[in-house]
């Protein structure tokens, strides 16, 4: 997409297919990455009305690997609450979700920017960052975001919560038992259960910690 080019930002709309259905997560997956690869960037991290994208492929995506060992199927609702439904072995789960990344970011800015940086010709501007501080800050930013969740004080009975963490994972997950349980501890009583989908990990703080790895690598965001 050219710099200053009007756009019809209809065009890339989720589909309204993608709502209110009930989905095999690796189709529904299949069908949202088929369609995300041909919005901008610069447009897809900017635009409100494209939201719902990000949202339908980290859902599909924690579906998918939740699916891999049990029957599962999701539905993305098309109402406000919740974002999204797992039906898991016959159990019905709400979910809502929410995003954990670095305070104050404008991932717009960084996408604009490196558009920019392309049409004039110019290499990336490449930030060196280091693994242990990208985790402490990622833990930082996991509690803010279940925080703000937290504050809506949910209706009983009270949803399950998937955060997305949208921080770079240098090294396979470090977290333990102890870590999850006192990450999310202040506000175990406000969810049904707290997820995290960080990487290729699916990974259940609370309750009864587990950890679950995506074994398809194709998968990766």
């Amino acid at each position: 997409m050219k710099h200053g080019a009007t756009v019809d930002i209809r065009s890339y709309l989720p589909p309204p297919e993608w709502f209110g259905r009930w989905w095999d997560p690796a189709e529904l997956l299949v069908s949202v990455r088929d369609h995300n690869e041909h919005v901008p960037s610069e447009l897809l991290f900017t635009r409100p009305e494209l939201k719902p994208l990000l949202e339908a492929h980290a859902a599909a995506r924690f579906a998918a690997i939740r699916g891999q060992d049990l029957q599962c199927s999701i539905r993305l609702a098309t109402e406000r609450f919740p974002d999204f439904e797992l039906r898991i072995q016959h159990q019905l789960q709400q979910f809502e979700l929410t995003e954990a990344d670095h305070d104050g970011r404008k991932r717009g800015d960084e996408y604009r920017e490196a558009a920019k940086r392309k049409v004039a010709g110019l290499q990336p501007d490449v930030e060196l960052i280091s693994p242990d501080d990208e985790e402490r800050d990622a833990l930082s930013a996991i509690a803010r975001a279940i925080e703000r969740k937290a504050a809506k004080r949910y209706a009983p009975p009270p949803p399950h919560l998937l955060v997305y963490v949208n921080f770079s994972l240098f090294r396979e997950l470090r977290l333990k038992r102890l870590d999850v349980l006192q990450l999310v501890e202040p506000w175990t009583g406000r969810f049904a259960s707290i997820w995290l989908l960080w990487g290729a990990n699916a990974l259940r703080c609370w309750p009864n910690p587990a950890h679950i790895v995506d074994r398809d690598p194709m998968r990766g965001f």
